[in-house]
């Protein structure tokens, strides 16, 4: 064999085995990725659900702080069997409203429909499975058994002062909305 013949079988080999590392370690970043976040932002951080609120709105926020600081949207009025009731919509990456109570110029609910998800992983899209498996202490009624709504709801801790509501598509079964401290009905 000619000394020319085995330098190419070299740089061939050479070739081959730094692609099949490159492709191994692009293998490995990816699946590191997807185990980051259970959530789907490709990548970036969700917000931490907590009962104190959701990433940087805590309960109690002033509406002007709040503003400053490019978290919600203009004010609009709320429910209206809550009458005085304002609510602003989130602003990305978060998807979901800021509810004011009537007469309230400070945070009391967040409803949360995107771009979060709790401490343990669990966001929108969860199931309930998942979700009771992760708060195995709270309350969960399956959608349809609270009259009447065709909702399902976990509440964490329970159902009269919960500090956390999920509550699950009647038809899907999987997680729509968590909401902080309780769901804002207003039909």
């Amino acid at each position: 064999m000619s000394r020319s013949g085995t330098t190419r079988g070299l740089t061939a080999t050479a070739a081959a085995l730094a692609i099949l590392a490159f492709a191994l370690a692009l293998s490995l970043a990816l699946e590191t990725n997807q185990r980051a976040s259970a959530s789907p932002l490709l990548g970036k951080r969700a917000a931490i659900i907590t009962p104190q609120g959701v990433g940087q709105l805590q309960l109690g926020a002033t509406v002007a702080s709040l503003h400053q600081r490019h978290l919600i949207r203009g004010l609009h009025p709320g429910c209206e069997l809550d009458p005085g009731q304002r609510v602003a919509r989130l602003r990305p990456p978060l998807n979901g409203f800021a509810v004011f109570a009537n007469g309230k110029n400070r945070l009391t609910s967040i409803l949360v429909r995107g771009g979060a998800e709790t401490a343990k992983h669990i966001g929108i899209g969860s199931t309930p499975k998942q979700a009771r498996a992760a708060y195995p202490n709270a309350l969960f009624k399956a959608p349809g058994s609270i009259a009447p709504f065709a909702e399902g709801f976990l509440f964490v801790s329970n159902i009269a002062h919960p500090k956390m509501t999920f509550v699950f598509d009647s038809k899907t079964h999987l997680i729509r909305e968590i909401d902080v401290h309780s769901p804002n009905f207003c039909e």
